[in-house]
């Protein structure tokens, strides 16, 4: 069963797919630098704005694709617009699916998501939603990914030294 998370990142995939058949093979072209707008969201941003950063640079792509002027045949600008439109909107609903906040817990070693903070309408659509979790957890599984998603840089610690000369006496 469908859930209306599963629902909007559907959507949102489907919308992706066409406007890229919409604006054809520039947006193709110009995918790439889409990719790297949304590669520096993903270190300056937390996950839960990473689906709007993702959205607002298709966005800029888009319309950085209507400027340009390529024509390679209707077919071929329909379909190579359709295949950039489909994988930036098959990231886009990766990144619905997979961008709410998660906790560690000490206890198993593990994420488990979504976060029990958020609220229970968010964490019943994740629970009951056939892909949310298992992209969670393929996430979780493979190690570049869980280092670029899940494992944020670690904040400078203050040296054992330091913390002793500041703990009161």
């Amino acid at each position: 069963m469908l859930t209306w998370l599963d629902v909007l990142a559907l959507f949102t995939a489907a919308a992706a797919t066409a406007v890229g058949v919409k604006k054809g093979s520039a947006f193709l072209l110009v995918f790439p630098l889409a990719l790297g707008l949304f590669a520096l969201a993903l270190g300056q941003l937390p996950p839960v704005a990473w689906p709007a950063a993702a959205l607002v640079a298709g966005l800029f792509v888009a319309q950085v694709a209507g400027r340009i002027d390529l024509y390679l045949g209707s077919s071929w600008e329909a379909f190579l617009g359709g295949v950039a439109g489909f994988l930036w909107g098959a990231l886009l609903a990766v990144t619905l699916w997979t961008g709410l906040p998660a906790e560690y817990s000490l206890a198993t070693g593990a994420y488990r998501y979504p976060s029990p903070r958020l609220p229970l309408v968010v964490q019943e659509a994740v629970a009951k939603s056939p892909f949310a979790l298992p992209l969670f957890d393929l996430i979780q599984r493979e190690p570049l990914l869980r280092r670029l998603i899940l494992e944020a840089p670690p904040a400078e610690r203050p040296t054992p030294a330091v913390e002793a000369e500041t703990l009161p006496r």
